[in-house]
């Protein structure tokens, strides 16, 4: 069988079309049938709409400034959970 264009196809008659389609699907296996019944009856249903998420707002005060003690008793408990994860630390910066 030739592959035939779309041009041809719209050419032919409706009864033609039709009995070209049944043959087309009685070659198919009954598990293609099923889900090709499932994709056409899905295609009926409305499209569910996705909702946009809104952007969260920003902050309006400043996140405050960790003293030198602060940030190496930070960055102490940080590395501690990243040697055990096999990671490099992180060391202060000077």
């Amino acid at each position: 069988m030739k592959l035939m264009s779309l041009k041809q196809f719209e050419k032919k008659s409706k009864e033609t079309l039709i009995r070209f389609i049944t043959k087309q699907l009685r070659k198919k296996s009954r598990k293609t049938l099923a889900r090709l019944a499932y994709h056409m009856t899905k295609a009926k249903l409305p499209r569910l709409k996705t909702i946009k998420q809104k952007a969260l707002p920003r902050r309006k005060t400043k996140r405050k400034k960790m003293t030198k003690a602060e940030k190496n008793k930070f960055l102490a408990r940080l590395n501690k959970g990243r040697i055990k994860a096999g990671l490099k630390p992180i060391r202060a910066k000077r």
